[in-house]
């Protein structure tokens, strides 16, 4: 009869239990006969009595987060006694720094058993090197990665086996628990006569292109290709930016049963929000058909610059939302004349704001009223003054499509999780069609986010990422819950926010960038309201029209490193001709049409 022990640590530094974790003990549940799980965050009793009673753990240990995982494994071997340790037919150590099992694991488990070549086993090991993490090199033996290593009862009854677990000391330092004892590990068993095996042995692989040769780490698709049933959680954090990364997300997808969105739910808290891999798993096509209601306080703020759209927008609330209080703001009193006269039989707050800040300033201004209801959609007239009028419209309209008509599906929505703190908009059909705001003038506006970001009380330990592009409400329209946002709309900005016309670098477009990031850094999620597919070739065409022609880019400025030699030219002539109004004659004359 089969019997296998599991020493599972766990550690969560928000003291939660992950669902990814939830999901990974039901799956390899069916291969263990005993599993201790250890945790070394505090953990509230309830979801550890809710592990036991879905049976997916026996026993646990509640303990300090001191000497990480080594230190938690030695603590349960002692209290398990080493000479009860023996009478198992393997012992397992495993820790939950990895999502899985994607494939088949117990195949696994039944070949290394069966298999006396080894005495113990894992999923993946790594080739010997130098290291220098205190000035003097370090040679590192080839070793076991220990987020999963399996023993057999011949190891585990010897006294190399005891040794090395009950003489495991409490380092603070994790340099020295992965030099001490990851890496040491595997080296005092082999000196001691015991053969290793993994179902992924990387010594002979070549690793050209990776930062360094860790496989676990640094390449995803050659894991994925040995269906390797366990993906380590910090491969998902390195290759947030590697080109492979949301490939490797769809194989997982279409090749196993796991659900990603464990993996996108787990690396928002635990990472970024907004990783290009799981954009895909942050988009939803809420239904406007629906009828739904919803316990939720809604307040709309509406800034009304242009007075002539008041009556599409009203038009627009009465007929797709349910019961809301309306927040006007404008910048003159004669407008606010105006507006009420609209307005007729529909109640609203109008404050008068002034002409600063375009929309930002007025919501700011007016945010603790807002505060006081479940949800807020803050909505303003959009036109684009600086393009031609249909670019205003369809913009205008996406933003309808995605926010207002939808909208009992997306309140619904933010009723049934509580972690959903923002719903933006997808980004608008004209920057499918032409490009949106360029790597070089995000770069530009990075310090302004920097500088609003620090003044944050509780965003001192987290850096914002500089990107090429952020996920942003272009426009700033959205449905939030005020605790997502309160920290941004408290701060006070009026100072940095400069006249009109406002430039592209403005401390308001720093404002638009930050909604996903503070909502996030909040404790919040968010997701993305589609309205319109696009083709990949539609985007496609467009993203090289911006590379290829800078008279698309001209008024937009950018980096000479991002241009070849040729190009760089070319965009010094488009834009003198551009600064005398000769640019665009110049195209039509050559043939040459954007």
């Amino acid at each position: 009869m089969r019997n296998r022990l599991l020493l599972y640590v766990h550690f969560n530094k928000n003291n939660e239990l992950s669902e990814h974790v939830i999901y990974q003990l039901s799956q390899i549940r069916q291969s263990f006969d005993n599993i201790v799980f250890i945790s070394n965050s505090v953990l509230q009793e309830e979801d550890l009595q809710k592990l036991k009673r879905d049976q997916l753990i026996d026993d646990t240990i509640q303990r300090e987060n001191s000497g990480y995982d080594f230190a938690a494994w030695s603590q349960a071997m002692k209290q398990i006694g080493f000479k009860n340790l023996g009478e198992y037919d393997s012992v397992t150590i495993m820790n939950d720094t990895c999502f899985g099992p994607f494939y088949d694991f117990e195949t696994y488990f039944k070949s290394f058993d069966m298999n006396e070549s080894n005495d113990f086993w894992g999923i993946t090991n790594n080739r010997s090197h130098s290291v220098a993490p205190w000035g003097e090199k370090i040679q590192i033996p080839e070793h076991i990665q220990s987020y999963f290593v399996s023993f057999k009862p011949n190891i585990v009854r010897s006294e190399a086996f005891v040794d090395f677990w009950d003489n495991i000391e409490i380092l603070s330092d994790v340099v020295k628990v992965i030099i001490e004892y990851e890496t040491g590990m595997t080296a005092r068993f082999v000196a001691a006569g015991f053969k290793y095996d993994v179902i992924f042995d990387t010594l002979k692989e070549s690793w050209v292109g990776m930062p360094i040769h860790d496989f676990s780490v640094f390449n995803l698709p050659e894991l994925l290709k040995r269906k390797v049933p366990f993906l380590k959680v910090k491969s998902f954090v390195f290759g947030e930016d590697d080109i492979y990364t949301p490939l490797v997300v769809q194989e997982l997808e279409r090749t196993s049963v796991y659900p990603i969105q464990l993996i996108v739910d787990h690396m928002t808290l635990a990472h970024l929000p907004d990783s290009e891999y799981m954009l895909a798993y942050k988009t939803r096509k809420f239904d406007e058909e629906v009828e739904t209601t919803s316990s939720l306080t809604l307040a709309i703020h509406l800034h009304v610059y242009y007075v002539s759209l008041l009556e599409e927008y009203l038009e627009n609330f009465q007929k797709y939302l349910p019961e809301f209080s309306l927040y006007i703001t404008t910048d003159t009193e004669s407008k606010a004349i105006d507006i009420k006269k609209r307005l007729g039989n529909t109640e609203a707050i109008i404050t008068v704001t002034g002409n600063k800040g375009r929309d930002v300033l007025p919501w700011m201004l007016i945010s603790e009223q807002l505060n006081k209801f479940d949800i807020v959609g803050h909505f303003h007239t959009k036109r684009s003054e600086l393009n031609q009028w249909i670019v205003g419209e369809s913009w205008r309209h996406d933003l309808v499509d995605s926010l207002i008509k939808p909208a009992k599906s997306i309140l619904k929505e933010l009723e049934n999780n509580p972690k959903l703190g923002l719903i933006i908009p997808d980004v608008p059909s004209f920057f499918d069609y032409h490009h949106g705001p360029s790597a070089s003038n995000e770069a530009e506006l990075y310090p302004k986010m920097q500088s609003l970001w620090t003044r944050l009380s509780n965003q001192s330990d987290v850096m914002i990422p500089e990107r090429d592009s952020y996920v942003m409400s272009y426009g700033t329209m959205i449905f939030y819950r005020p605790n997502a946002l309160e920290s941004l709309l408290s701060l006070d900005i009026v100072a940095e926010v400069p006249t009109e016309p406002v430039p592209f670098d403005s401390v308001l477009h720093a404002f638009e960038r930050l909604l996903v990031y503070v909502s996030w850094a909040n404790g919040f999620d968010y997701l993305i309201s589609s309205t319109h597919d696009i083709t990949g070739f539609t985007v496609g065409r467009a993203s090289n029209r911006m590379l290829l022609d800078p008279a698309v880019t001209v008024g937009d400025k950018v980096k000479w490193e991002d241009l070849g030699a040729k190009r760089a030219i070319k965009y010094v002539i488009a834009k003198s001709l551009d600064k005398i109004g000769l640019w665009q004659l110049y195209r039509k004359l050559s043939g040459k049409h954007n």
